[in-house]
């Protein structure tokens, strides 16, 4: 179990994380198999839970390392569940909101007026900004700026990751492989045009939102995209030279880290896990651009 505490030391949880074998998720400190029609937070194989914010995530997920890396940056106390997600059981979808897809948040009611259960990656990063505003905050107060942030935000979301998911689903070489190389690029270039000439980040100096949606995504378009297509961003140019530099800042973040690379053998792993993509399998809707 992993956890952290506001104003507190945050324990890192690569030194204790195992990472779930294919069809055996884990919670944070017991087994969870949720092919069950439990609760994963109170079976009889779970110990009590320990912080009321539960966090449903699946280690490999990219949509899922947003929410965790959140949930790290703004120091918030959370109990981490490890579920597979395809395993589509009646408490699974009750929690996911019918959806079975992680990141999944689910957070008592301040009033005690029940739970509220939030879904959606991007809508997470922005409803943990929203409850911990006195931490570091991901959205800028001003109106203006937080609406060209959220532009950048449905950028990453529709203009690279689909195109990553189609790229590397391409099992065979021709005009679509080819078309969806060149619409990733695309999307890579203009997202290297608006990084800041200044500071580390997406907007400069301060780490916002966008560098959280798009760097678990980065990471996957540079290892398993060479891995399996032999892809490299271009390098040539202005906009290339600033996307690589915050690459290289975004995967030194110790929020990243701590959600990725510092796990034992996450590289080699998430290159296995991610091999039927490569063939054209898993989920079509990742592919989508609507």
């Amino acid at each position: 179990m992993f956890t952290t505490a506001r104003g507190g030391p945050v324990r890192r949880p690569c030194a204790n994380i195992e990472l779930p074998v294919q069809g055996q998720p884990r919670v944070y400190h017991g087994r969870l198999d949720n092919t069950e029609d439990q609760d994963p937070t109170g079976g009889p194989h779970v110990k009590a839970a320990r912080h009321a914010m539960k966090f449903y995530c699946a280690w490999y997920c990219p949509f899922a390392q947003r929410a965790w890396m959140t949930l790290l940056h703004k120091a918030l106390p959370f109990d981490y569940i490890e579920v597979d997600p395809y395993r589509e059981s009646s408490w699974w979808l009750r929690i996911s909101r019918g959806r079975a897809l992680v990141p999944v948040i689910v957070q008592p009611d301040t009033a005690g007026r029940g739970e509220t259960t939030v879904i959606d990656s991007t809508r997470i990063v922005e409803y943990l900004d929203e409850l911990a505003p006195g931490s570091p905050p991901l959205l800028p107060g001003d109106a203006n700026a937080r609406a060209e942030l959220r532009f950048w935000l449905d950028h990453v979301n529709e203009r690279i990751v689909p195109y990553m998911y189609r790229f590397l689903k391409a099992a065979d070489a021709g005009t679509e492989r080819d078309a969806s190389r060149d619409a990733l690029v695309d999307g890579l270039q203009a997202f290297g045009e608006a990084i800041s000439p200044s500071g580390r980040y997406f907007s400069g100096t301060d780490l916002t939102a966008v560098d959280i949606i798009m760097a678990p995504f980065a990471y996957r378009i540079d290892v398993l995209l060479d891995h399996y297509r032999g892809f490299a961003p271009p390098t040539r140019g202005e906009a290339w030279a600033k996307y690589r530099d915050w690459y290289a800042a975004a995967c030194e973040l110790d929020i990243f880290r701590r959600t990725s690379t510092d796990l034992p053998d996450y590289r080699e792993r998430l290159i296995e896990h991610y091999r039927p993509y490569s063939d054209g399998g898993r989920q079509a809707d990742l592919t989508q651009t609507d």
